[in-house]
């Protein structure tokens, strides 16, 4: 009962590289290739593609970015070994963002292991205050735009693979039927801008992750996240967005300590 009380909405557009709609796709394909080596390996599902010179790792249920996919790929780079690497993650931001993290080391300890060339010593990647500042910028203003019901507006900022996730109509009346159940927007407060460099695609970009808070008609208790990608011009478009919604005849039912929770599960930024 309580579960169909609370609303929750997640748009996903990491960018797709892997040649499949989906982790399961690509591991259904691979299965079915006869010179494709699938095996188990301390609770991942491994596919080695010699033909390619590519190895495949599929999570498996349980793991905390299930379910998600890591292909690796040795290309020969101006004479150099060098691994190019490509995820698709459809887990929890921050199980895909540690996923991530601890393949590109495991592929830095490769790399040298290949006589690839060490790490540059120069000083580390740090973001700028007009980073943030744009960022934050932006995402005041694609709620301004979903707000006043200026729909085209606001997907236009959305980048090429969020919008090939649905037809602006879907997405247009996913929106659409969100406000009309949480009713009028009251406040909306961006809590923390983070801006990092990651390598979703297999290449170095910069995101900015944006946690805000809010306020609705019909629901006191509001939260989530945007995920921003820069473009080789300085502009940002959006990759990802959630939003989550404890509606008022619900909140009334919660514990203090259920709330909690579930501010937990939502990874609410108070």
């Amino acid at each position: 009962m309580l579960g169909s009380l609370i609303f929750s909405i997640a748009v996903a557009a990491s960018v797709n590289g892997i040649g499949y709609p989906t982790a399961a796709a690509a591991l259904e394909a691979l299965k079915a290739r006869a010179d494709v080596t699938i095996t188990v390996q301390d609770g991942w599902t491994v596919a080695d593609d010699k033909a390619n010179g590519t190895l495949w790792s599929f999570t498996q249920a349980g793991h905390a970015a299930h379910p998600a996919v890591v292909r690796r790929t040795v290309v020969n780079v101006d004479g150099q070994p060098s691994i190019r690497m490509t995820t698709l993650c459809q887990g929890a931001r921050e199980a895909c963002d540690a996923l991530t993290d601890e393949f590109r080391r495991v592929n830095t300890a490769l790399q040298q292991a290949l006589g690839a060339p060490k790490a540059s010593t120069a000083a580390p990647w740090s973001p700028t205050a007009s980073q943030k500042a744009r960022v934050e910028e932006l995402s005041k203003a694609y709620f301004a735009d979903k707000d006043a019901q200026r729909y085209r507006e606001a997907w236009a900022r959305l980048g090429s693979a969020a919008q090939q996730q649905s037809s602006f109509d879907e997405w247009r009346r996913a929106a659409a039927g969100t406000a009309a159940k949480a009713g009028a927007a009251l406040q909306r407060e961006v809590k923390k801008v983070t801006i990092y460099r990651s390598a979703h695609s297999g290449a170095a970009g910069t995101y900015a992750a944006v946690d805000f808070t809010g306020r609705f008609a019909n629901a006191d208790t509001y939260c989530g996240y945007l995920v921003w990608s820069e473009q080789a011009d300085g502009s940002f478009l959006l990759v990802r967005e959630e939003e989550n919604y404890i509606y008022k005849a619900t909140e009334a039912q919660l514990t203090p300590e259920q709330r909690a929770k579930m501010l937990g599960v939502y990874r609410c930024v108070e």
